[in-house]
């Protein structure tokens, strides 16, 4: 039977600002690039699994598939809305959380770029990590991202880009 509506049992809310050596457009593109092998950064084995469906130039649906707790998978549904050149937005909607994620480039030099994020979790389970947890996750998940988008830069890689 379906539930009727969740608890909400925390909610926690972290900035974190990071600068990354590529240009603002580049960085906006490479990180607004949803597509189906997204899950080649995830460190989780077996990778998650991806279906991106484009919405409109500016609305991208993505459904992410894992390996759940027991016989079902995990889902994952994100809502991105795009704000070419220099902001988007991510709701996403799970199992345990719900998450708001409000993203926004700037140009800080000659090919640097700042990226500001402002991550919501409301928790829809009773265990779930303390803010400086959260944090650090968010900060090693960008740490990654951010080589990645730099070493990509330096390669002469197309950021694709909607």
């Amino acid at each position: 039977m379906p539930e009727r509506g969740h608890r909400i049992y925390g909610t926690t809310t972290v900035r974190l600002s990071l600068v990354i050596h590529a240009p603002s457009r580049y960085v906006y593109d490479w990180c607004t690039d949803y597509r189906s092998d997204d899950g080649r950064f995830s460190k989780r084995r077996p990778r998650a699994r991806f279906r991106v469906i484009g919405i409109s130039p500016r609305r991208v649906l993505r459904i992410r598939l894992s390996r759940g707790s027991g016989r079902d998978p995990s889902i994952a549904v994100d809502l991105v809305r795009l704000n070419p050149p220099h902001s988007w937005h991510l709701d996403q909607i799970d199992e345990t959380d719900r998450q708001s994620l409000d993203y926004r480039v700037s140009t800080v030099g000659r090919a640097r770029t700042r990226l500001q994020l402002l991550v919501t979790e409301r928790w829809v389970t009773p265990e779930f990590p303390t803010r400086e947890a959260l944090r650090a996750q968010v900060a090693r998940t960008w740490a990654r991202f951010a080589a990645a988008i730099e070493e990509d830069y330096r390669a002469k890689r197309p950021a694709r880009g909607r």
